[in-house]
């Protein structure tokens, strides 16, 4: 296959990627022009549409579908063979792709990209943040750093440290409202929670080996941990938050924990996770050991120097 042809179906592959010529072209360093015209060549070529156009939104044709998902391996094993060879070099270098969860990327991960970025200067990290599960089998990303407590199959899953959730509320709130001691007595209290992860507005624990459920209630819903967090910083109820989140409040004494001698059973764990069928390179081998010094058991934000963000060695 001739090298042109190989970039023009790269460019098919980033705007049915990201549904959008101007995205692509941004991501690409070209102009929109530059975009629609090798699409326009490449139907021609073909001598199909591949992409149904409106001035809102692009999709997929079904044959341009079936072209992605073909052209997609190609691409993938094109670019692993040339990562291949460029590993013969000591140095990592080249494109290093990440997707991460968003809350966590800004509390914890930034530093450390910034970190790698230092130090190997020759990598161009891309992070994308989003709290999607994206499909890491699918070529668009080299590592997944991922919260969950189920791992989808065909990948490799690096466990690097605990999740931890705790039920929490502000001073203020406790002397004004009281502290609850045990589960039962929360029925008194305003409690905040990220409902997705809750079944039937039911909170539970366990304790000494036994589960303990209990009904709660909220007037406040909100799909966000940090608001929650806020709201309850602002002394306006308890909440169930993970201590990545609220670790430094905890530190520095604006939250305090709260049924501490019961246990959420909504833990999970921070996992780096890769596919076995691409090669690993030196620049993917790099990030998951500075992310394995960065995070371990017990997680860092849970120790005395909660608010400081990882040094790895």
């Amino acid at each position: 296959m001739e090298v042109d042809h190989l970039r023009t179906i790269a460019v098919f592959a980033r705007v049915a990627r990201l549904r959008s010529f101007t995205a692509a072209a941004d991501e690409l360093g070209l102009s929109t022009a530059t975009v629609s015209r090798q699409i326009a060549q490449l139907e021609r070529k073909v001598g199909m549409q591949l992409f149904v156009r409106t001035t809102r939104h692009v999709s997929l044709t079904e044959i341009g579908e079936t072209f992605f998902q073909r052209s997609s391996a190609l691409l993938a094993l094109a670019e692993e063979s040339l990562e291949e060879i460029n590993d013969l070099h000591a140095e990592p270098r080249g494109t290093l792709r990440v997707t991460a969860p968003r809350l966590f990327s800004v509390k914890h991960l930034g530093a450390l990209i910034s970190d790698f970025s230092e130090r190997y200067p020759k990598v161009q990290v891309r992070l994308t943040v989003s709290d999607e599960l994206e499909n890491i089998s699918g070529g668009d990303y080299d590592v997944a750093v991922r919260i969950t407590n189920h791992l989808d199959d065909g990948v490799v899953a690096k466990r690097l440290a605990a999740i931890n959730w705790i039920i929490c509320a502000s001073p203020e709130y406790i002397q004004k409202s009281g502290i609850p001691h045990t589960p039962e007595d929360l029925a008194a209290h305003e409690c905040h929670y990220y409902a997705s992860l809750i079944k039937n507005n039911r909170w539970t624990f366990t304790k000494d080996g036994h589960e303990y459920s209990t009904p709660v209630r909220s007037q406040f819903r909100v799909n966000s941990s940090q608001v929650i967090a806020d709201h309850v910083l602002a002394g306006r109820g308890i909440a169930m938050l993970p201590t990545y989140l609220i670790g430094e409040y905890l530190q520095s004494g604006r939250l305090v924990p709260v049924l501490t001698a019961y246990r959420p059973t909504i833990n999970s764990s921070l996992y780096a996770i890769y596919s076995p069928t691409r090669f690993l390179t030196t620049k993917v081998r790099s990030f998951l050991d500075l992310l394995a010094q960065a995070f371990s058991d017990p997680p860092y934000w849970e120790g005395p120097d909660v608010g400081r963000r990882p040094a790895p060695g």
